[in-house]
């Protein structure tokens, strides 16, 4: 391991204690002035890196939302809804295990360890691409005319390409070159905005043809990272002595207790669109999504820390620096919290000019929207800072805990939320969702986490065991 890369970790190799040992004798993080300096310079890139990729999804919802009908664009969210459904299983069985392992288990041999992943993705994504190929037929012989079908059809077809690109950008923050990361982002935000004002010029721009310009850019963006990497120079490093079965097997053992979670996650946070679009129509679930566009800056933020310190969390366990983790989970913790608390503050005060820049009046009815949707995010302070952690250690049951606890209560309260109050009442369930999963996961982390440094259950496990997962 580099020099540089012990520095960002925390923990220099030589000396470092196992988490297996009988307790953490780890001294506390010390703030100095090379750490702080490697440490503010990636977290600057990954910020850039997640500024440009949110950026880019920012742009397609701004622009679609004002180009298109609502009943097309809402059309478009209840796809992306349902990509994000997808996404999550990639999450569970790919994105997350590989930042967890790469790093504790395969540092001398990552570029084949990462080929490994990339067949894994190839064979778990395309059988959900056709699947949902078949849907999208399904619904044309139900409804022809409906805005859903190009919708369904573009998703399927451009989901392989697209969650390409989110694996290769995790690879990118697992050895930690955010800058590498940031350059693909760039390209794909290039790539997409001259492809809309294409596609809008020429009157082609709808929800099918969307979903196409996104899987093309993030192709052509996933090469650029894949070339940057160099994974495929042959004699460069370590070959990987497992193959691609054992990695996924390896990823099976740690992702089988994020799949309920995935599942239960996306019902909260994805439930509101379903049931919008089926209750109110496609239109009010397109004014749903418009006004989420806010609350997106804070989720793209955090999801952007999220990839930068779960690699550095799982280094920190692996060398039992489990003193040192706690504290940086609970300074991005805190960090998150305070960036939406003064971001919702600006959506209250200012939701009029806000919708009006972004939309020209066009969803000014309900502008009031965006603050309450904002307010959902503040709990994506404990979601990733203490939830990275817990992940870091190999205690994922945490997130299916919560998740069977928020999700029948978001998705009740959105149904009958929906019926009584209509989209005010959809804000609210995602509002009590978040808010659940975020307490859980304060408790869990306080019940692991909070006695760092003394002799416990995490460190009485060695960190290649099986009870680990």
């Amino acid at each position: 391991m580099s020099a540089e890369q012990q520095v960002v970790y925390g923990v220099p190799e030589a000396g470092a204690e196992r988490a297996g040992s009988a307790r953490d004798t780890s001294a506390p993080l010390q703030f100095t002035a090379e750490r702080l300096r490697v440490w503010g310079l990636k977290s600057a890139l990954a910020l850039v890196d997640q500024g440009l990729f949110s950026g880019a999804g920012f742009l397609v919802n701004l622009l679609l939302a004002r180009w298109l009908a609502p009943a097309s664009y809402g059309a478009f969210a209840v796809a992306f809804a349902a990509f994000l459904f997808t996404y999550g299983f990639q999450n569970a069985l790919l994105l997350e295990p590989m930042s967890v392992f790469g790093p504790s288990r395969h540092a001398e041999s990552l570029p084949g360890y990462f080929r490994a992943q990339l067949m894994i993705h190839i064979v778990m994504v395309g059988p959900l691409s056709a699947v949902g190929i078949v849907t999208g037929l399904l619904v044309w012989r139900i409804t022809p005319g409906s805005p859903l079908v190009g919708a369904i059809m573009g998703v399927s077809l451009a989901l392989p390409l697209i969650l390409l690109l989110w694996l290769a950008r995790r690879i990118c923050y697992a050895v930690q070159r955010p800058s590498v990361a940031a350059t693909g982002t760039a390209l794909y935000l290039a790539f997409v905005a001259a492809g809309l004002l294409g596609l809008r010029n020429s009157s082609l721009l709808g929800p099918f043809t969307a979903f196409i310009l996104m899987g093309s850019g993030s192709f052509i963006a996933s090469m650029l990272l894949v070339l940057q990497l160099g994974f495929y120079k042959q004699g460069a490093v370590k070959p990987l002595s497992a193959s691609w079965r054992m990695v996924w097997r390896e990823n099976w053992t740690y992702g089988r207790w994020l799949i309920g979670s995935a599942v239960l996650s996306s019902i909260v946070i994805q439930a509101q669109v379903f049931f919008v679009s089926a209750l109110l129509g496609l239109g009010a679930a397109g004014v749903l999504r418009a006004m989420q566009l806010p609350a997106l800056l804070i989720i793209q933020v955090s999801t952007a820390m999220g990839f930068l310190v779960l690699p550095v969390f799982a280094y920190d366990f692996s060398t039992g620096a489990i003193r040192k983790m706690r504290q940086k989970a609970i300074l991005v913790s805190v960090g998150i919290t305070t960036f939406a608390l003064i971001l919702g503050g600006v959506t209250w005060a200012f939701s009029g000019p806000i919708e009006r820049a972004l939309f020209s009046g066009k969803y000014g009815a309900y502008a009031w929207l965006m603050p309450m949707l904002v307010l959902a995010t503040i709990a994506l302070g404990p979601m990733q800072g203490f939830g990275m952690a817990l992940r870091a250690i190999r205690k994922p049951k945490f997130d299916l805990v919560s998740g069977l606890l928020a999700a029948p209560i978001a998705m009740l309260c959105a149904y009958f939320g929906t019926i009584r109050w209509g989209l005010a009442g959809a804000a609210c369930s995602l509002v009590i969702g978040f808010a659940i999963q975020g307490v859980v996961t304060t408790l869990y982390f306080s019940r692991f986490l909070s006695n760092a440094g003394m002799p416990g259950e995490i460190l009485a496990l060695p960190p290649d065991s099986e009870s680990d997962v």
